[in-house]
C-alpha cells in the first residue's frame, strides 16, 4: 500500500473519536476499494496502540467506571449505558464492561475474589444481575476488536488462511513440514512452513514461509522481525513472509538478505532441481 494512502487512513483512525465497530463502517464506506480485512486489520493494531497508552487498570478506574454505570442506571437511562460510557472515554466497551464486572464480583464476593471475568463475556446470562448481563451483552455485540467473538474470528481467519497456504503448496507438488510437525521435534520459534526442498522467486532462495493473515504495519513488522523472522533465519535460511491482507510499502527492504515480502503465494516459484 502506497504511504501516503496508509497515512491517510491512520490519520482517520487516530483522530476518529467512539467505537471502533463505527470507525470501520466509515472506512469502508471511505474506500471502497481496499478490502475489508485490510482496514479492519490496520484499524486493529491502531486501536491496540491506543488502549495500550490509554486503558488503565487500577481500583480509581474501575470505581469511576462502576459509579457512573450505576447513576445512569438509577436514573433509568436506557439500555447501552456501558457503551455509552466507553464512547465518552475512548476505550473499548468490552475493556470497560470487565472494570465494572469486576467491581460487582468483589462487591458480592461470592467467589472471595476468585473468579474469571472473561467467562462472564463468554457467556453473559452467567451474570445474575439482568441489567447488567444485558449491557455486558451489547459490549460483546458491538465491539469487534476486543470481544470473545472477535478473538474467535481472529483465530478462524489466521487457520484458514494457514490452509489456503497447504493447499496451494499442495497443488504445486511441493514436500513440506508445517509448524505442528516441526515443534513435535524440539524447535520453540517454527515458521508455518518448512519446505523440504527449497524453492527460488527471481533468484531469492526459500527455505520457509510464514502466513500473517493481517496487514504489514511498520509496527507490526518490526516485532515479529525481532520475534520470529531472524530466528527462522538464523536456523532454516532465507524465507517467505505473507500478508495476506496487504502492507505499507515502507517495510520492503530490498537489501534484506533474511526474506522476501508478498501479499500471496509468489505465481513465478521455481522449484530447484526439477527438470520441467
Amino acid at each position: 500500500m502506497d504511504i501516503n494512502l496508509y497515512k491517510k487512513i491512520t490519520t482517520y483512525i487516530r483522530e476518529f473519536r467512539g467505537l471502533s465497530i463505527d470507525c470501520l463502517a466509515k472506512l469502508t464506506s471511505d474506500h471502497p476499494k481496499i478490502s475489508k480485512d485490510t482496514l479492519a486489520s490496520i484499524l486493529s493494531y491502531e486501536y491496540q496502540s491506543r488502549m495500550k497508552a490509554k486503558y488503565v487498570k487500577n481500583s480509581n478506574t474501575k470505581k469511576k467506571y462502576w459509579e457512573a454505570y450505576t447513576t445512569k442506571l438509577n436514573n433509568s437511562e436506557c439500555p447501552g449505558i456501558i457503551l455509552r460510557i466507553a464512547e465518552d472515554a475512548d476505550i473499548a466497551p468490552c475493556l470497560v464492561a470487565k472494570l465494572i464486572l469486576e467491581v460487582y464480583f468483589e462487591d458480592r464476593n461470592e467467589d472471595n475474589g476468585n473468579f474469571n471475568v472473561n467467562t462472564y463475556l463468554r457467556n453473559t446470562a452467567l451474570i445474575p444481575d439482568q441489567d447488567l448481563a444485558y449491557e455486558v451483552f451489547l459490549c460483546t455485540h458491538f465491539d469487534n476488536l476486543y470481544s470473545p467473538v472477535a478473538d474467535i474470528i481472529r483465530s478462524s481467519i489466521g487457520q484458514q488462511y494457514e490452509i489456503k497456504l497447504h493447499n496451494e503448496l499442495v497443488k504445486l507438488g511441493l514436500a513440506f513440514r508445517d509448524e505442528e510437525y516441526l515443534r513435535r521435534y524440539g524447535y520453540d520459534k517454527t515458521p508455518d512452513i518448512k519446505l523440504e526442498v527449497p524453492v527460488a522467486v527471481d533468484g531469492f532462495i526459500i527455505n520457509w514461509i510464514e502466513s500473517k493473515a493481517l496487514f504489514g504495519t511498520e509496527g507490526v513488522h518490526k516485532e515479529y522481525i525481532t520475534n520470529q523472522y531472524l530466528s527462522y533465519w538464523n536456523r532454516f535460511g532465507p524465507g517467505l513472509v505473507i500478508y495476506w491482507f496487504g502492507f505499507v510499502e515502507t517495510i520492503v527492504d530490498k537489501n534484506n538478505k533474511c526474506f522476501i515480502i508478498c501479499d500471496q503465494l509468489p505465481e513465478n516459484i521455481v522449484q530447484i532441481g526439477r527438470s520441467e
